[in-house]
């Protein structure tokens, strides 16, 4: 049977001032001066942090155990991410997040770590409202849709447009490789949509598409990472993801959650009309392949007679 210390939540602050009376004089001599220097005190190991504060590394992990922590490392976790919520970019990141000595199965142990939070967090934090409306709009097939990221929400960006385009018509990637934003922008009609990305360190660019759809009478639909991205408050509908991690870099994890559950909402409500595409495909797929092996055959048939005669 758990105890109530082993159920606790919340920050640890939060966790030491409820179970503070609880623990020995060791570890509350130990809470205090984590207390007194949160979150930076827990950015090294649970070793340095014993030698630092005249304790062993036994009555650290002992501490944490009661506080309700699956592991020292989890508290870790908690507190980067507490520190780099603050910080812009990468660059500011750094010195917190490797500036201490990690073995590289830490490093892949710290990934995992985050990345498991980042997905639990962001489907708990889900605004299911919210995820319903885009899903149904995205599903509708109504207009064009549009789907917008700059530098690294790039990479799932395309892999949501690619996706998407499998499940309904008139999806549109505007970004690379993609006609000029600007060109494309000149035909918005009211019953097109906008997709965007909006992750810190924030772009203008989402923002300012996103006015222009607005005023074109178009929908805005938005994936951000915080309430306080500027695309957020233009956004008719917005769902949130978390992307803290163990390097300076954010972690886009949560975001590919948050967009293979809307293609596969997306999938569920046009059921009918995607497996359609889908034989259609499969079938565009084989003529292609077909074609290639036809427009092939000459050259090898035709190396084949030429080399006896070499």
């Amino acid at each position: 049977m758990k105890s109530s210390l082993q159920k606790s939540s919340g920050l640890l602050t939060e966790r030491l001032a409820r179970q503070g009376g609880e623990l020995t004089a060791s570890e509350r001599a130990l809470a205090e001066a984590l207390g007194r220097d949160y979150p930076h005190a827990l950015l090294e190991s649970a070793t340095a942090l014993a030698a630092r504060n005249g304790t062993s590394a036994s009555t650290v992990v002992r501490l944490f155990a009661k506080l309700g922590y699956a592991s020292y490392a989890e508290a870790q976790r908690e507190a980067r991410a507490e520190v780099t919520a603050l910080l812009q970019t990468a660059g500011q990141r750094a010195p917190v997040t490797i500036g201490t000595q990690r073995s590289l199965q830490q490093c892949v142990d710290d990934a995992l770590l985050h990345d498991q939070h980042n997905i639990t967090a962001t489907r708990e934090g889900l605004d299911m409202a919210a995820f319903e409306a885009i899903a149904t709009r995205i599903a509708q097939g109504k207009g064009r849709l549009f789907v917008l990221a700059q530098i690294n929400s790039a990479p799932v960006a395309a892999w949501l447009a690619l996706h998407l385009n499998m499940c309904r018509p008139g999806v549109h990637e505007l970004g690379a490789g993609a006609v000029a934003t600007t060109d494309q922008l000149l035909w918005i009609r009211p019953e097109d949509a906008l997709l965007a990305f909006s992750i810190r360190r924030y772009a203008s660019g989402p923002a300012k598409v996103a006015q222009r759809f607005r005023e074109a009478g178009a929908q805005v639909l938005a994936i951000t990472d915080s309430a306080a991205a500027p695309l957020s408050a233009l956004a008719h509908h917005r769902v949130q993801v978390h992307t803290s991690n163990a390097s300076p870099f954010d972690s886009y994890t949560a975001a590919f959650f948050v967009c293979n559950a809307l293609v596969s909402a997306v999938a569920q409500l046009r059921h009918a009309a995607v497996s359609q595409t889908l034989t259609r495909r499969d079938q565009l797929w084989k003529d292609v392949e077909a074609q290639l092996i036809v427009d092939q055959a000459p050259a090898r048939t035709g190396h084949a007679r030429r080399r006896p005669g070499r």
